[in-house]
């Protein structure tokens, strides 16, 4: 037995507030990006000859999509069609509503589990019966603890996997809570887990962990994202990660730099082997010329001026430390707030928002009223902070 677990494609994510500066090339890309590795995972079922796919939640980015991406979805799953690779599919909190809409219809091939917890039955090449139990969102929260509503692993199959888009806590919490222990009592042989966009196992044997995003959503999802390639070894369910996201978010952290010139050399040597954008921290310490340099942007601009094609470096942001002594009143007053004002124009607060934050959460902090009012504090923080 062969299968790819999956989760969390999120097509139609709009990649608010990316960098205006950003270059036209990379722009296109990024937009691009979700659609990208989801093409190559349907490419890379293919490639395998997996026995069926797996898509634990959250395929779009929300609700209503676009028909070019409905278009898109279609022809790729008719592909699988055409392979004879089935694809089993939950929604999750942020396509719950996805089922209800007009959009194109798909395959026969594609199986969509209803709201309520159920079971579907596939029988391999081989003669092995698989039974497959999971869920779709209600609505875009689910307090309920759903893991209680699956069945224990049935004796008639040769194996039992259960889909499940959620997140670890108690009754109440707002993604399906759940527990370790309540999947283990399922019995059931692999939990294909969605939701939690970082790639993490909560249980080796069976296995019960998170694919991961697709794609890397923002700054805050560093390093090479994709999907697990689980298959039967002595009869256990064993997953590998295999990476296929077109662009790698990652982070740099520089704890030595000289000067200026260090700083610049240090990052432009970065390994990179896909477009990757990077953010670079700074905890160092500078003189006092270099730092009214990073804070007016003229090392970030130099940087972008000599960085290789397929790198863009995000940002340059520097300890509290540093920020203390370009705030202290040995700097003019006058261009302490311009340098505020400009460093505050390249934050980007839908990269620092959860993609999992109440709608009203980010609409808030992403409107002009939040905004300002974030500004407003995190100058009062960093005033505080004056020598």
């Amino acid at each position: 037995m062969k299968f790819i677990h999956a989760a969390d494609i999120h097509l139609g994510n709009p990649f608010i507030g990316l960098d205006q500066t950003l270059p036209s090339q990379f722009k296109k890309s990024v937009q691009q990006s979700t659609l990208t590795a989801f093409k190559s995972l349907i490419n890379s079922s293919i490639t395998e000859n997996i026995d069926f796919l797996i898509i634990s939640g959250d395929l779009y980015n929300a609700a209503q999509n676009s028909p070019q991406i409905q278009e898109i979805v279609s022809q790729q799953f008719e592909r699988l069609n055409s392979a004879g690779i089935p694809v089993y599919l939950s929604f999750g909190n942020h396509d719950f509503e996805a089922n209800k809409q007009n959009h194109l219809s798909w395959p026969e091939n594609v199986h969509v589990f209803e709201q309520n917890v159920e079971t579907k039955y596939l029988t391999l090449k081989t003669g092995e019966s698989i039974a497959l139990t999971g869920f779709s969102y209600q609505t875009q929260r689910q307090t309920k603890k759903i893991i209680n509503d699956f069945p224990v692993k049935m004796q008639s199959v040769d194996c039992q996997i259960g889909l499940y888009h959620g997140a670890v806590g108690i009754d109440g919490d707002p993604y399906a809570p759940f527990s370790v222990s309540d999947m283990l009592q399922k019995n059931y042989d692999y939990w294909a887990l969605g939701h939690i966009h970082m790639r993490q196992t909560l249980n080796n044997q069976p296995f019960i962990g998170y694919s991961g995003v697709l794609q890397g959503l923002n700054r805050k999802e560093i390093g090479e994202k994709g999907y697990y390639l689980v298959t039967s070894k002595n009869h256990v369910l064993v997953p590998e990660f295999y990476g296929i996201s077109p662009i790698i978010w990652e982070e740099l952290i520089l704890s030595e730099v000289s000067d200026e010139l260090d700083l610049i050399n240090q990052v432009l040597n970065y390994k990179h082997n896909k477009i990757t954008f990077l953010s670079v921290k700074i905890t160092a310490d500078l003189d006092e010329t270099v730092i009214q340099r990073l804070a007016s942007g003229t090392t970030l601009e130099k940087l972008r001026e000599k960085a290789s094609v397929n790198l863009w470096v995000v940002n340059l942001t520097i300890t509290h430390e540093l920020l203390t002594l370009l705030a202290s009143d040995n700097i003019d007053q006058k261009y302490w707030l311009e340098s505020f004002e400009k460093i505050f124009s390249d934050f980007v607060i839908s990269d620092y928002v959860s993609n999992q934050a109440p709608t009203f959460v980010r609409d808030y902090f992403m409107g002009e009223e939040g905004k300002s009012s974030l500004q407003n504090k995190m100058q009062q923080l960093i005033q505080s902070r004056k020598v």
